[in-house]
């Protein structure tokens, strides 16, 4: 079947889909070089509308994922999109239309996700209902695309970006919010973090009943260890932690997910500020020992991204953008028939800090930054040891949101940023999520590249900015361009080929 794009807030702007895989061999250059010790990938993974689903709409989340890959050995770079083959994108290429009605797929206004309940029919009652939008990273070798809910993650080629099927250890995930419908229909987290040394992967399951979080230590060799978290005080959105060298450090916040909302006329997401935002501290060397449950004072805050996390003394310090409300549409502030206002356009977070006191339990908020930002990074070589640098994107306030314009690389040591404005006021484009290369393996912490995948989507054509982190304000040493619109996409990551 055909059909025509549809005017909507998620298929227009920055949102435009690429609806086509494309290669494109000996990228050009049109600014500087590219350095020749970059060995490895920058790959990213995003929503993209390739048809109406069952009920005709475009909910942002139901949409399939397409991976983007840029890849570079000795001064060169090549790109590839391809999409996310997930069992979903399987059946409906089987039948060429929609497959799956959702709960939260026909209101026509801003709460329609995509992520609610389905119809079960004959032809979908064994097809996992998730895709692979939210991030992509690397582990064991490979690279593991992840939409967070509703679906296992699958595994990507890091050369070809070719599907190669769902994780092998699938089986040991736990559901999400909805019923599995068939074996090895598990989830996993859109942000789990890792140890460079031995390769674990810590991540988890989250869902809107008890246990609203199962925790899932990945070992290189495929075995997972698991512990669900009975004593979860409830169904906050788990979508990333911090790692410390003791702890994964999971914070309950009142933004929430519930899939019984829909039937009350409310999207799956809820904002209760009246619930305290909780601090776990589980422990990465002993999954299976005391769990330390922290019951903050914190003002009702939100923290969709985290950036850096350190120990000194008894002092737990926590860095990482901070919303006074979380970047969604919701009741508050949307009425019946609204359309959405997506993410950085509906709330602004700024560069702040939890401090948590180790020996009493008490905790502190303070903001580091006037500038708005969010989207970061780190050096993810040194994902649990401490981190004094990280990268975000940011710019200034617009509206009730904010305008992401800016690169910014933060010290938080000294609690200070350099920033660099890659658009201009009034060009129409979206700077994405930066990703960190480092500049050799033994490298020290922060030191290498940094690239930034911008979409020129006035102009139809997409750029890859590379940085060098000693002076990011000096502006791009490279500019990589392609000759066509590249798609929105949320997360990403690099994975090293030296």
């Amino acid at each position: 079947m055909s059909y025509s794009i549809p005017d909507t807030v998620t298929t227009k702007g920055p949102f435009q889909p690429m609806r086509f895989e494309a290669t494109v061999e000996e990228c050009i250059v049109t600014h500087g070089e590219i350095p020749k010790d970059l060995s490895g990938g920058i790959y990213r993974t995003g929503p993209c509308w390739k048809r109406p689903t069952k009920q005709g709409t475009t909910p942002l989340l139901a949409m399939d994922g397409m991976v983007q890959g840029l890849v570079f050995e000795n001064g060169r770079a090549d790109f590839r999109n391809r999409w996310v083959r997930t069992p979903k994108y399987v059946l409906e290429e089987k039948y060429g239309r929609g497959m799956f009605d959702y709960s939260d797929g026909g209101f026509g206004d801003y709460r329609d996700y995509g992520y609610g309940e389905v119809v079960r029919t004959t032809e979908n009652a064994h097809t996992p209902q998730g895709t692979a939008s939210i991030n992509i990273f690397p582990f064991a070798g490979e690279l593991i695309v992840s939409g967070e809910l509703g679906a296992p993650p699958q595994v990507i080629d890091p050369i070809t970006l070719e599907t190669k099927g769902i994780v092998d250890w699938a089986p040991a995930l736990s559901r999400g919010p909805h019923e599995p419908v068939c074996f090895g229909d598990g989830t996993f987290c859109a942000h789990p973090k890792w140890d460079e040394a031995t390769g674990i992967l810590y991540g988890w399951s989250y869902s809107d009943t008890a246990p609203y979080v199962s925790m899932k230590y990945v070992h290189p060799d495929g075995t997972v260890e698991s512990r669900d978290l009975w004593d979860a005080p409830y169904n906050t959105v788990a979508h990333d932690i911090w790692l410390t060298p003791e702890w994964v450090v999971m914070p309950f916040q009142p933004f929430i997910i519930d899939l019984k909302r829909n039937s009350k006329g409310y999207a799956v997401f809820g904002w209760e500020p009246e619930l305290p935002i909780t601090i776990a501290l589980i422990p990465r060397h002993n999954l299976q020992g005391e769990i330390r449950w922290i019951q903050t004072d914190l003002p009702a805050q939100y923290v969709m991204h985290t950036m850096t996390a350190n120990v000194k003394g008894d002092q737990l310090i926590l860095d990482a953008p901070i919303f006074n409300t979380p970047p969604f549409p919701m009741e508050q502030e949307f009425n019946e028939g609204d359309q959405a206002a997506l993410f950085f356009s509906n709330a602004a977070s700024y560069l702040g800090r939890w401090t948590v006191n180790l020996t009493t339990g008490d905790t502190k908020a303070e903001q580091l930054s006037e500038l708005p930002s969010e989207i970061c990074k780190v050096d993810q070589r040194f994902y649990g040891k401490g981190h004094r640098y990280g990268f975000q994107i940011g710019g200034q306030p617009k509206k009730r949101g904010m305008r992401m314009d800016s690169l910014i690389r933060n010290d938080v040591d000294k609690v200070s940023e350099q920033v660099y404005q890659i658009r201009g006021q009034g060009e129409l484009a979206a700077v994405l999520e930066a990703s960190f290369a480092p500049r050799t393996t033994s490298a020290p912490e922060g030191d290498g590249y940094i690239i930034v995948p911008v979409s020129w989507w006035g102009e139809h054509r997409g750029e890859f900015q590379i940085f060098d982190t000693d002076d990011i304000t000096a502006g791009p040493i490279c500019k990589i361009e392609l000759p066509f619109h590249m798609g929105w996409t949320p997360h990403g990551h690099w994975m090293d080929f030296r």
